[in-house]
């Protein structure tokens, strides 16, 4: 490919702290407030204009196994979703685990929310912990020096920005940072690829839900029309009353990495989704007067990079309900520590769906409350790394159990 030469050019640096996290989602906010409740000064570097992640800007408004990560920061967020009226329970099935390929193991608890109320209870959750924030900034590069990263490099309305910090933490899901400094990665593709979710409007929900439960056979041959013209579409119920959550069709043949193909899956998802909509009113009780209300502005993208670490979890460590002496999150399995530190590089730690684990393991790991979950330790791991002065592969993994007992986190 043809290339160009950039001039030469001197970065100002904007900030320094002991902890930056990179990326507001679910597992970089989690990150960002333990790290600054652990009395470290801590800056949250998110390329939206809103914290949350896939949580609310990518409109998937479920949190999964409430039951087994309901705990520490995920509890939290539970309940003041709860206190604003923004959630809503739906209880464990009851049935025995099974491994669901690319998901979480069934039979789990779950709770529907509000994504807006989750932007405000996320901004809450960071400024009450003390954790600065910057919006609106585009990581771009990893700042390295003899295998050990001191910060990051930000693109935005303010121009290039460096920002330095003791530890880093990449919770940007694709890996961004962990990339950038040369960690060591691995690299797949979802088995259920990518695609947008949206929201329907004016809906009479309780209509349109009897009216499927009474008609089955004959709900399903519409569904596989529209799925003939138009591509795999399905909704459901939200907390929100006359709303109804939709789910895109899934595209397969694209990477997560790529721009020119997530513009695609974007451009086509928005056709498909109206079409749908079109369908839905002529075709569903309860939807005739149904308008879009929003569609996701982040795509669905469920797995692109995960960082080869000091350990990496695999399906039979799931399936087997494996315990680690260096756990850091438990379910049904443990988490252990070694899967938050790449090799090769020091300064960093990892949270959320790209941490350390097989293409099998990767789906159990990737839902919303347990990226929380992780991020909470990550935060915690660097906060302690920060303060000691150690890298954190060295951290001394006792004194974080201990500071994660201590925070509510189930060990």
């Amino acid at each position: 490919m043809e290339t160009i030469v950039e001039e030469k050019r001197e970065t100002i640096v904007a900030a320094e702290a002991d902890v930056v996290v990179a990326g507001g989602g679910p597992a970089g906010l989690a990150a960002a407030v333990a790290a600054a409740r652990n009395g470290v000064d801590v800056l949250l570097v998110e390329r939206y204009g809103h914290l949350g992640g896939m949580a609310t800007g990518g409109l998937v408004i479920c949190l999964v196994e409430t039951d087994r990560y309901g705990y520490g920061i995920c509890k939290e967020v539970i309940e003041r979703l709860s206190d604003l009226k923004a959630a809503t329970l739906n209880k464990a099935g009851g049935e025995t685990p099974i491994w669901v390929e690319g998901a979480s193991l069934g039979g789990e608890e779950s709770w529907n929310f509000d994504p807006e109320a989750l932007k405000f209870v996320a901004d809450e959750l960071v400024t009450e912990s003390g954790a600065d924030v910057l919006l609106r900034s585009l990581i771009v590069k990893s700042i390295v020096k003899e295998k050990g990263i001191q910060g990051i490099i930000l693109e935005g309305k303010s121009g290039r920005q460096a920002i330095l910090g003791k530890v880093v933490v990449d919770a940007t899901g694709d890996g961004d940072v962990a990339a950038s400094s040369g960690a060591p990665l691995n690299l797949d593709r979802h088995p259920w690829g990518i695609n947008l979710e949206f929201r329907i409007g004016n809906v009479d929900v309780e209509t349109a839900m009897q009216w499927r439960k009474e008609n089955p056979e004959f709900y399903g041959k519409l569904m596989k029309n529209l799925e003939k013209d138009v591509g795999k579409i399905s909704w459901g119920r939200t907390v929100n009353e006359g709303v109804v959550w939709g789910h895109g069709a899934h595209f397969y043949d694209v990477d997560g990495l790529n721009v020119q193909h997530l513009t695609r899956v974007e451009i086509e998802s928005r056709k498909m989704i109206m079409a749908s909509l079109k369908f839905f009113r002529n075709n569903l009780p309860g939807f005739k007067n149904a308008f879009l209300m929003d569609t996701a502005s982040q795509t669905g993208v469920r797995e692109t990079r995960r960082i080869i670490g000091e350990y990496t979890l695999t399906k039979e460590d799931a399936l087997t309900g494996r315990r680690f002496d260096d756990t850091i999150v438990k379910g049904l399995f443990d988490i252990p520590y070694r899967c938050l530190v790449p090799k090769e590089i020091d300064g960093l730690l990892v949270a959320g769906r790209c941490i350390s684990t097989t293409h099998e393991a990767q789906g159990v790991i990737r839902n919303i409350p347990p990226c929380l979950i992780t991020g909470q330790a990550a935060g915690t791991a660097a906060a302690l790394a920060a303060k000691k002065g150690v890298k954190p592969r060295k951290l001394d993994v006792h004194l974080l159990k201990e500071a994660l007992t201590k925070q509510g986190i189930k060990i």
